[in-house]
């Protein structure tokens, strides 16, 4: 073990690719040069913000009024199981109450129950009133409202992602339906989207979108696409694997009619939505994929891709279970199933009482000072409780035990669920099984699973044709993954959340087991055997490995990892230069054999983890990503890893070629899978000044970033 610094500042190359990022999630609430939803929302009056995140709040109004999930919840034959979006409705609850209490103290109407339409109206008038008047409490009001929209339309860690989702959607479907602008609305909306991915340095995507959404999409995709260095792709979600075989064959059957239509050339595939508490069904997906496997070859040649891309969500990083849920439907379901008046004043008073308790924490803590409303969530679902009849009310919260353990529980049934699958006999195929019908020679198919937190190396060595797509950031802003036991230690790791402080070593070497473990553990007897007789040549390390001999057993082994999706007989000479110069910068001038071992094993173990390097946000907007920070997150993932026990230096062109490497690879893969890559990838503004760390479990690394000299 030892203590290590990197050895000068090193230059940020732009990732340019995203291979994971659903529509509705991807413009943040706020900023970004007006690409946002309240930018979207306030286009018309470019000047006025405030009317962005006036809109923006009354379309949570609207969606109470409308389609108020507590209103279906309690229309359900089991209200004991989870509700959409449930948290989010909750949320806007809260605010509501809080509105009515602040401007209309002592009248009851924040004792009105959360599925009564008259709190949401008066909300809104009180809003529209509070604007006309301005000063101090048009001020309170826009404070308030910038709160909550952050809290209704991403995630965080007492609302699940998926609530966030359905916000949005429900809201760009109540815009584009309305009559006179609903359509140029909806138009600029993924526009916005579109054009937010251009400025992030995304020039390569796979956006999922729902069947309705898709025929917009593949036209303003061909109009961006059009730019140079632009290639843009759709696939068609369904969220069906998961009610009923029929339901998920005719949903399969429509997504087919799209894929098939002659004027949506980018769309290229489709994709499998994941539900945290329930296995899809896969046998009915891939009979789907086997019946209509030439049908989809002869589509090839009339789409924008060499394959058809078969995404599956599989594995998420969150759970919603029937009592991990929000306040009022846990009470609904555990409690009365149709609170009555009583409930309500409860929850009323103690919606104020933890506000006045936030507010008294906000004074004596400088970290959110600058918020008007901050810690006020802590207070209602973490720091204190509200017990009603002798009913304890619980909310989501994803760092809690609970909800690791709901998530790795599900994630790891749902992934074995794929596996025994596709290691199953496929219809009318003899003895062929699907993964044999549906990956081979005469395939149209490339699959890729998202997120795939679990198993990850089992089932990349069980089915080597199977891709994953990873996005650690959301996973671990989110606080999902299972990467933090407390929120003491979510807060603490904000270098690896945000880039810019501590990053405990636990935390990588957790996040490293499960999407890219790099220890000779993973390697086989002949791989170890051949590392071993490398690390006791002699001379020094570059000679060894320019050695014919010594390129001939190791070119073998990297075109046995790589395969066919790496077109590694076109690439395997520059392959094996990566390979040789990064054992080479990480071995320096030392004659160590157990250096030179590790240096050996842990690059190799880098191409064997090829596959991880595809990365995607997942939805930047909801949940908190980018893709370069994806991309700075898995360097120093791996280069942390790469070290060998006792280094001290971490060159700057080990993690410059580092960069190249990951780039290459998402590249290639691209190449392979869709279409020519377009345009060369360039160095950011920005870089890492410093990094440092002793290498060691219970320890910690410090990380700082700054601007790029002669940027």
């Amino acid at each position: 073990m030892a203590f290590f610094k990197l050895s000068a500042p090193v230059r940020l190359y732009q990732y340019p690719f995203d291979y994971h990022s659903h529509l509705g999630g991807i413009l943040p609430v706020r900023g970004h040069d007006g690409l946002s939803l309240v930018g979207w929302l306030h286009r018309k009056k470019p000047a006025d913000v405030e009317d962005g995140e006036f809109r923006l709040f009354d379309q949570a109004l609207q969606f109470m009024q409308q389609s108020n999930p507590f209103a279906l919840l309690a229309a359900k034959k089991d209200v004991a199981a989870y509700e959409r979006a449930e948290c989010a409705a909750e949320n806007i609850y809260i605010a509501g109450v809080l509105i009515t209490q602040h401007f209309r103290p002592g009248e009851g109407v924040d004792e009105l129950p959360v599925t009564d339409a008259r709190l949401y109206a008066v909300c809104q008038q009180l809003i529209k009133d509070a604007r006309a008047k301005g000063g101090e409490a048009w001020q309170w009001t826009l404070g308030l409202m910038r709160y909550f929209n952050d809290k209704i339309y991403s995630s965080n860690k007492y609302t699940p992602f998926d609530d966030a989702y359905k916000t949005r959607s429900s809201m760009v479907d109540r815009i584009h339906a309305v009559p006179k602008d609903g359509e140029e609305d909806y138009v600029a909306w993924i526009d916005a989207t579109l054009e937010f991915l251009y400025q992030q340095g995304i020039r390569h995507i796979q956006i999922p979108a729902g069947r309705d959404d898709i025929p917009t999409l593949d036209a303003r995709m061909g109009v961006f696409n059009a730019r140079p260095v632009v290639q843009y792709r759709a696939l068609v979600h369904t969220p069906a694997a998961y009610v009923s075989e029929k339901a998920f064959s005719d949903d399969l059957a429509k997504i087919k009619s799209l894929l098939t239509h002659d004027s949506l050339s980018w769309t290229i595939g489709l994709d499998v939505l994941g539900v945290e508490n329930r296995v899809a069904d896969y046998g009915t997906l891939f009979k789907f994929l086997q019946e209509n496997r030439q049908d989809f070859s002869d589509l090839l040649a009339k789409k924008k891709s060499n394959s058809l891309i078969v995404h599956i969500h599989n594995g998420e990083g969150a759970s919603a279970s029937e009592d991990h849920r929000s306040l009022i439907g846990y009470y609904m379901a555990y409690g009365e199933r149709s609170p009555e008046s009583g409930f309500y004043g409860a929850l009323s008073s103690y919606i104020a009482q933890c506000a006045r308790t936030a507010s008294e924490r906000r004074g004596t803590s400088a970290a959110r000072a600058g918020s008007m409303l901050g810690h006020l969530f802590d207070e209602l679902f973490s720091n204190n409780s509200l017990t009603y009849r002798g009913c304890r009310l619980r909310r989501f919260d994803i760092n809690s035990e609970h909800s690791r353990a709901l998530a790795a529980y599900n994630g790891k049934r749902s992934v074995m669920a794929l596996a025994e699958t596709l290691d199953s006999p496929a219809v009318a195929a003899g003895n062929k099984t699907y993964y044999a019908v549906l990956t081979g020679d005469e395939s149209p198919y490339a699959f890729r699973l998202g997120h795939a937190y679990y198993y990850r190396n089992y089932t990349a060595a069980k089915f080597p044709a199977v891709a994953f797509d990873t996005n650690l950031g959301s996973n671990a802003i989110t606080g999902a993954g299972g990467l933090f036991a407390t929120g003491e230690s979510y807060r603490i790791n904000k270098g690896f959340r945000h880039l810019e402080g501590y990053i405990d070593t636990d935390v990588l070497a957790a996040a490293s087991t499960a999407v890219a473990y790099m220890s000779s553990d993973s390697l086989t007897e002949d791989q170890i055997g051949l590392f071993v007789a490398t690390s006791q040549k002699q001379g020094d390390m570059q000679s060894v490995l320019a050695d014919t001999d010594v390129q001939k057993d190791i070119r073998k082994q990297l075109k046995v990892v790589l395969g066919d999706s790496l077109k590694v007989k076109i690439h395997l000479d520059l392959y094996y230069t990566f390979f040789a110069n990064l054992v080479t910068n990480i071995v320096g001038d030392s004659v160590q054999q157990a250096t030179r071992y590790q240096a050996l094993t842990r690059v190799f173990a880098l191409f064997c983890n090829w596959r991880s390097y595809l990365l995607g946000a997942d939805g930047q907007g909801v949940e908190h990503s980018d893709i370069q920070d994806e991309f700075l997150r898995m360097v120093i993932l791996l280069t942390y890893n790469l070290l060998p026990t006792g280094k001290e230096h971490l060159l700057e062109d080990t993690m410059d070629q580092l960069q190249k490497l990951l780039l290459l690879i998402a590249a290639v893969y691209w190449q392979s899978t869709v279409a020519q890559t377009a345009g060369v990838t360039t160095p950011m503004k920005r870089s890492i000044e410093s990094l440092e760390g002793f290498k060691s479990p219970g320890s910690v690394l410090t990380i700082r970033r700054g601007k790029a000299q002669g940027s």
